[in-house]
């Protein structure tokens, strides 16, 4: 007798996977990311810009070869937004965040980082208490 496998009901699926399925495209649209790549990101940037920085999209460049019937891939742009004084230590470390980011997606993905003084985390607040 072959050992049974656990009972899943059809059509069961986790609710990560229908809404990465229902965001992916539109991120892909409007930011040019994905929901993985947003969920990765604290591993990427490390433990030093995790909770400073966020990654707002990334600008491909306009491709002529594309109608000339070349497909050479050409790396984009990333945005990032970062907290106010932490830019500059971003900046500082670009060139490893780079090649973290290519590692990641396993080609040259990108070359270069544009860096936006944002606030990333939001702002909590403080309601009076009613009366």
């Amino acid at each position: 007798m072959a050992p049974s496998k656990p009972y899943t009901p059809r059509g069961v699926r986790q609710i990560s996977e229908v809404a990465n399925g229902l965001l992916d495209p539109v991120l892909a649209k409007r930011a040019g990311i994905s929901t993985l790549l947003l969920g990765s990101w604290d591993e990427i940037a490390g433990e030093a810009f995790a909770d400073c920085t966020r990654p707002e999209k990334i600008a491909w460049p306009r491709r002529a070869s594309e109608m000339a019937g070349e497909s050479r891939h050409q790396p984009g742009v990333l945005t990032i937004a970062c907290d106010g004084a932490r830019a500059l230590f971003l900046a500082h470390t670009e060139g490893e965040l780079v090649q973290r980011i290519n590692g990641f997606f396993g080609f040259p993905a990108i070359d270069r980082v544009r860096i936006v003084q944002k606030p990333v985390t939001p702002t909590t607040r403080t309601r009076r208490p009613p009366r």
